[in-house]
């Protein structure tokens, strides 16, 4: 038995998220718009997370886009490929957005109309995640499949 195999059977053996897994997992089964929900999170989450990389990265603004969606399209490749739910590249179109909506949603209240137009690719961005995720959900293979495999 190779050293790999040992530390994943240990990995497997001793993983204590594999009941929590499993009961949320049943839960989102059953609860699909929880499931949506949870989803849309996710999405937000990264889309967020990406903006947080983008500003923390040392160089101008669209280099560290390039190198996001770079990076983004290598493992959405290599990765994602695999999985059901393809969260990479729209966290890149996500953090583009939320980058370019910020001056607008920082002005909002005392804004005129052509300053909305900032917005709009934060309200695509919206459009395509909710459409996204319901149809992920609701065209699942199966209930008890949250990867969709």
């Amino acid at each position: 038995m190779t050293l790999s195999t040992k530390l994943h059977d240990a990995i497997t053996d001793y993983n204590f998220l594999t009941k929590p897994t499993d009961q949320i997992v049943e839960y989102f089964a059953y609860h699909p718009t929880a499931f949506k929900i949870a989803l849309l999170v996710n999405h937000i989450f990264r889309a967020a997370a990406m903006v947080g990389f983008m500003i923390a990265l040392p160089v101008s603004t669209p280099v560290s886009i390039g190198i996001c969606l770079a990076g983004s399209l290598f493992y959405r490749l290599t990765v994602e490929s695999n999985c059901a739910y393809k969260f990479a590249l729209p966290a890149v179109g996500g953090s583009i957005a939320l980058l370019v909506a910020k001056p607008a949603l920082e002005n909002l209240a005392n804004s005129t109309f052509a300053s909305y137009i900032p917005l709009i690719p934060l309200a695509l961005y919206g459009a395509y995640v909710v459409l996204t995720v319901n149809y992920d959900v609701d065209n699942r293979p199966c209930p008890f499949c949250v990867t969709g495999s």
